[in-house]
């Protein structure tokens, strides 16, 4: 391809270099890819070579914006791989750097999803809670498995606190609500029952 004549620092990003081959600009490389690739002034390099190392400094770049999205909030692999296509990474170097988060335990959709059910069922029910993690792209199989397990004993706390702050709430009224957390039919049946002495006059015929 040609020689490299000169290799700069970017003034706007002190962590990439600007390649110049021949005189003429080529590309702009994440640093670590290029000191990894041993780019010198004066060296030959060949097209294959060079479209090597910029594909290892995408990966790069895709990995280091990943794990900065990470450090925001925990994400399932799912909205890992939508934000960097977002930002316009290619799909190979997206799997890529999603493979690379995986060996280095910085995303697991199983993990994930077993700490987003216990931050979620103090809140909501089952059924929305599937249905949340089902659209961060969690597996079918994981979501059954891990809801399987999880426990809508704070139905009755919720419905409590909904009472209390409903004075005029009613069996109707309290079981469209538990509903619209997604909680089961039977679980907002058997919390409605429990809380029966709640409603004075209501003859719960809904």
């Amino acid at each position: 391809m040609g020689k490299i004549t000169d290799i700069q620092k970017q003034k706007r990003n002190r962590t990439r270099v600007s390649i110049f081959i021949d005189g003429e600009f080529v590309c702009g490389l994440d640093e670590v890819a290029a000191a990894a690739a041993r780019l010198k002034i004066g060296d030959e390099i060949t097209a294959d070579d060079l479209k090597s190392v910029m594909e290892k400094s995408e990966l790069n770049s895709a990995f280091e914006r990943a794990v900065g999205y990470l450090s925001i909030a925990p994400r399932a692999k799912k909205e890992i791989f939508k934000y960097l296509a977002d930002k316009g990474y290619d799909k190979d170097i997206i799997e890529q750097a999603i493979d690379k988060l995986v060996a280095y335990h910085y995303i697991d959709d199983y993990l994930y999803a077993q700490t987003y059910i216990r931050s979620k069922s103090k809140k909501y029910g089952s059924f929305r809670i599937s249905a949340e993690l089902k659209q961060k792209g969690i597996a079918q199989s994981v979501i059954d498995e891990l809801m399987d397990d999880a426990s809508e004993d704070s139905i009755t706390a919720i419905a409590e606190k909904y009472i209390k702050s409903h004075k005029s709430a009613d069996r109707q009224k309290l079981k469209r609500f538990l509903a619209g957390r997604g909680f089961s039919w039977d679980s907002i049946n058997s919390a409605v029952a429990q809380l029966s002495d709640a409603f004075d006059g209501d003859d719960g015929d809904y």
